[in-house]
């Protein structure tokens, strides 16, 4: 089984290119939507979160998520920032651990983790190709403001509080842009095609 590491600012278009080696069959984990799930069904990762950021972030039992990021996000709060991505981890790792044993066993024909702190949370070594999604900063704010339906304000705090271009490009194998310009169908078929040994994977940087 291959597994393919997909990582890059948010509103890169992360996901868009996830869906498309899905149509490939591979198998799409999202870090996020398990990160959001977890918020929902696991009641040890609420409990931490509500012991380090305070009882205000949780909301009728469950946690209230914009709440948690007014806290976490900004350059005074670097720090909160960092200690929510080291409890995240934590959780989502473990599931990500328990999905790629799941799938050896069915002999699939590969996994995509979707995930911002692929390289953060060191899911990428466990990957056979690592790819940054690369964008344009203010096409990636607007993305962000529609998608999660917050003010530009809040959306520059998320955009400015990622790691710079330079970081995924050293510690990724290639790059697709994400602005739409270049068909995410084409470069999937070429990755999934040097992958299974039809071509060789070649460094982009």
């Amino acid at each position: 089984m291959k597994i393919i590491g997909i990582t890059g600012q948010s509103g890169s278009g992360k996901s868009y290119l996830a869906k498309t080696f899905e149509k490939l069959g591979y198998i799409h984990a999202n870090a996020d939507k398990i990160y959001h799930e977890l918020l929902l069904t696991n009641a040890k990762l609420r409990c931490e979160l509500v012991s380090t950021f305070g009882k205000e972030i949780e909301k009728d039992g469950t946690i209230d998520r914009k709440t948690l990021a007014r806290k976490v996000f900004g350059k005074k709060n670097s720090r909160k920032l960092l200690k929510l991505n080291k409890i995240a981890h934590k959780y989502v790792c473990r599931e990500y651990i328990k999905l790629i044993m799941s799938l050896k066993g069915q002999n699939a024909k590969g996994l995509v983790i979707d995930a911002p702190l692929l390289i953060e949370a060191r899911l990428h070594k466990l990957c056979d190709i690592n790819i940054y999604v690369y964008c344009d900063k203010e096409l990636r704010i607007e993305r962000i403001m529609s998608r999660d339906g917050i003010s530009r304000k809040e959306a520059e705090l998320r955009v400015c509080s990622q790691k710079d271009a330079l970081y995924y490009m050293k510690n990724c194998d290639t790059v697709f842009f994400g602005d739409g310009y270049i068909p995410a169908t084409d470069f999937a078929t070429d990755i999934d095609k040097k992958l299974h040994g039809e071509t060789d994977i070649e460094q982009t940087f």
